[in-house]
């Protein structure tokens, strides 16, 4: 989809406003499955989680328009569900801002709020679910595990390409979440999961030096699984408690390894191994 031609309508740079040479990667296409608004603002996300736009920027909405090639309208629109979720800040009179990655504090506490979330989530699903539940939670591990093999098995690939598999398997990884979530059969514990998940997107802006885990997730959701599929609730809020702990441990490894790095201004290197780690 093509936008109408936007170089004269739109407003002067902000001091530090990326440009559209400073694009870091492809910009995502835009799936022709959701509403354009819907398309935009998952467009955006994969651009912020890949690290194709500058960190610290401020986002120049018409340059977002003309990469995206929609209208601005439903770039605001996208960047103001963004700023609800922390992913972006808006500043008065300056536009959003990309938000600094979270730090090791930050990410401690996103995680004790996960695991009364999903830990809460899987009791009540193992309890309310019934045979939907455990049908639909084998399913979305099969995807799940059928995109990551597809990933290991993509060697060499060029890295749009691997970003592109990245991202499928973050997408595949998360159903298996939201699978969980849907069969608690509540509302609000959904509600909460959601605001946490943009969350989880700022742990890919807070290291460069991807450690790969998406093996260990799998192993991690195996275990869920076969917990949830013979009936047994206290070992599948087990299964989920190990599993948070997990990630917590891989990802604060990730972060330090990041620290000690220094990771750079302007995103992520142009060699092929960035971005490997996929947290969940």
């Amino acid at each position: 989809m093509s936008g109408p031609s936007l170089a004269a309508a739109s407003p002067p740079e902000a001091e530090g406003a990326f440009r559209e040479s400073e694009l870091v990667g492809d910009v995502p296409l835009l799936a022709p499955a959701w509403v354009l608004s819907e398309r935009v603002y998952r467009a955006i996300l994969q651009m912020l989680a890949r690290g194709t736009l500058r960190r610290g920027a401020t986002l120049h909405i018409g340059v977002l328009a003309k990469a995206l090639g929609v209208s601005q309208t439903p770039v605001r629109e996208a960047l103001a569900r963004l700023a609800a979720t922390g992913l972006v800040v808006h500043e008065a009179r300056k536009g959003y801002r990309i938000a600094p990655p979270l730090d090791a504090a930050g990410f401690r506490q996103l995680m004790d709020a996960r695991r009364l979330v999903e830990i809460g989530a899987i009791g009540h699903a193992c309890r309310l679910g019934g045979p939907a539940f455990r049908d639909e939670l084998s399913k979305a591990f099969d995807t799940q595990s059928a995109e990551v093999s597809r990933l290991h098995a993509a060697h060499p690939v060029d890295r749009a390409e691997r970003a592109r598999l990245e991202w499928r398997v973050l997408e595949a990884d998360l159903h298996f979440h939201e699978v969980i979530l849907d069969h608690s059969h509540n509302r609000f514990i959904r509600f909460m999961a959601d605001a946490l998940k943009a969350q989880l997107h700022r742990i890919r802006q807070s290291a460069e030096q991807g450690l790969v885990d998406h093996g260990f997730a799998l192993a991690e959701h195996r275990a869920i699984l076969e917990a949830v599929m013979s009936a047994d609730t206290a070992a599948a809020e087990g299964a989920m408690r190990r599993h948070m702990d997990l990630v917590e441990e891989r990802a604060l490894a990730e972060i330090a390894l990041a620290a000690r790095a220094g990771t750079p201004e302007h995103g992520p290197s142009s060699g092929p191994d960035e971005h490997q780690g996929v947290r969940r």
